[in-house]
Formats: structure tokens, C-alpha cells, sequence
């Protein structure tokens, strides 16, 4: 799946961005804890935490790679929805799981966005000519949104939607560059392996590499 980590290369360099921008005037971080209720002030204090915890982490270590794991880990992983992205993936599948089987396929999702961005964050240290902004017209949908991310670069405008989910707070389950999302591609992957495998077996496989 080569577009996977191209969607993630974008949304992350999108991310990085943006907190670098915010982080320049309101460096340290304001937690989503105390920010703002609505999804595009929930996005911009999650993204600000998140680089001023990378810029830090850079200005003190350089940034290497086992440090960086740790940090996504601590900064990035918890403003996700890991559950409602795997159902999402998952499709007509994520009904026919047992609990157990659920949280396997969550295990293997997370390890696979870790796999995928944390050799892009660990590297990518250039933000000095970028241009970004938080689209203030976000949709909603009871407990669902969507915000868009506008990254300027030299002549080149690129646009990633962030899709948002409310449970207690607002995580992101989704990011969408140019109409393809991570977890169409994820849903994809995985449809093919069962269709290929039978769900029972690719579980198996999962457990046997984890």
C-alpha cells in the first residue's frame, strides 16, 4: 500500500507545520484539555502540543529515532481514536469480531502508523518556508467532523482534511489527501488479505509477528 505512507507523510509534514507555526508564538502548549470546545480549537491545541513537545525534543536530543517513538507514543497516539479507525478499516468485518479480535486488529493498526511516520518525524527538519491555516468552516455531524488544512509551500498548495471523532473529546480517526483517506487504504489492505487468508487465519499471522 505505497499510498498509505504518502498519506501520512503529508498529514504529518501538514502537522509538523502547523505546530511549528503556532508553536513560534505560543510555545509552551496550551493542553486540548482546557482549550476551546469546537473541532478547529481541539486541532490547533492538539497539533500545537504535539510540535512544541517535537520542537523540544529536537532542541535537546536532535530528534533520534528511539526518542522520537517515545514521544509519538506519549504526544501523538493519544489524539487518535485508534478504535474507530480500525472499525472504520475493518467495514462489515468489525461485527463478525470478538472483543479480543477487535483489539487485535487495533494493535495492528497503531503498530502500523507507528511503522509508517515515525522515521518521517524523526528526520524532517526543515519548516522554515511554509505557509498554514486552520480552515474556521468546519462540518459536523453530531458526534463527527471534518477540518481542513490549508500547506503552502513555494507555488505548491496542498489541502488535508482532518476527520474528527467526539467521544469524551475529539480524536482524529481519519486524514484525507487529494479524495484518498488512510483508512479507505487501510480498508482496502485489509479486505484483500481476508478475502485472500479468511479473517481467522490473517489473525493468527498478526499474533505470530506481534
Amino acid at each position: 500500500m505505497k499510498f498509505v505512507p504518502n498519506i501520512l507523510k503529508a498529514f504529518l509534514i501538514n502537522l509538523c507545520f502547523i505546530g511549528i507555526i503556532f508553536a513560534s508564538d505560543s510555545c509552551p502548549s496550551i493542553s486540548p484539555k482546557v482549550a476551546g470546545v469546537n473541532p478547529t480549537d481541539q486541532v490547533e491545541a492538539i497539533l500545537n502540543d504535539i510540535v512544541c513537545s517535537f520542537v523540544e525534543l529536537q532542541s535537546s536530543n536532535g530528534g533520534n529515532l528511539a526518542s522520537t517513538l517515545n514521544l509519538t507514543k506519549k504526544k501523538i497516539l493519544p489524539y487518535i481514536n485508534l478504535e474507530y479507525f480500525t472499525e472504520m478499516a475493518l467495514g462489515s468485518y468489525w461485527s463478525q469480531l470478538e472483543i479480543r479480535e477487535k483489539k487485535i486488529f487495533e494493535r495492528d493498526i497503531k503498530n502500523s502508523l507507528i511503522k509508517d511516520y515515525v522515521d518521517i518525524l524523526a528526520n524532517f527538519t526543515e519548516w522554515e518556508d511554509i505557509q498554514i491555516s486552520v480552515n474556521e468552516n468546519y462540518s459536523q455531524n453530531e458526534n463527527i467532523a471534518k477540518v481542513k488544512v490549508s500547506l503552502s509551500l513555494d507555488s505548491d498548495n496542498t489541502i488535508v482534511t482532518l476527520k474528527l471523532i467526539r467521544t469524551n473529546r475529539w480524536k482524529i480517526y481519519d486524514i484525507e489527501y487529494q479524495t484518498i483517506s488512510i483508512v479507505d487504504m487501510e480498508k482496502i489492505g485489509y479486505d484483500s488479505k481476508i478475502k485472500r487468508k479468511g479473517i481467522k487465519k490473517l489473525i493468527q499471522k498478526m499474533l505470530q509477528s506481534s
